[in-house]
């Protein structure tokens, strides 16, 4: 399996577990009828969907533009990473003992590594070899 097929499989992957995700916390908590509840299934039903994307296609016909997949899988990361750091300073600043300090720090750590993994398939072979990033 070359570079390419291993972070192409690996963002279908990512994809389907954030959609299982908000599945799971569908079932858990409920329908959400109030916008403001409806943001954070949204945010990671439409971040996965990019994901498994970027995962699954080549590239990406957006009207009469084709976006190849590394661009496609860099917005769903920026997505996640967005969320993330939003939920994260949102418990950082609401968490009232050591484990709600814990529950921020994974979340904005989360959202770095996320900000870092979108910068590496926006940019496309910084970290990896360019070869990984090639859209055919």
């Amino acid at each position: 399996m070359t570079r390419k097929e291993s972070v192409r499989r690996r963002l279908a992957g990512g994809g389907a577990v954030s959609i299982a995700i908000a599945g799971l916390l569908v079932l858990a908590v409920g329908t959400p009828t109030a916008p403001t509840e409806v943001i954070p299934f949204a945010w990671l039903v439409v971040s996965g969907a990019a994901l498994l994307a970027a995962g699954r296609l080549e590239q990406l016909p957006l009207g009469v533009v084709t976006v190849g997949w590394p661009r496609v899988a860099a917005v769903g990361l920026a997505m996640l990473s967005i969320g993330s750091s939003t939920l994260g300073f949102g418990r950082l600043f609401t968490a009232s003992s050591i484990f709600g300090l814990a529950q921020a720090a994974l979340a904005l750590f989360a959202a770095l590594l996320l900000a870092l993994a979108a910068l590496e398939c926006l940019l496309g072979g910084v970290g990896l070899d360019e070869e990984a990033f090639v859209v055919e």
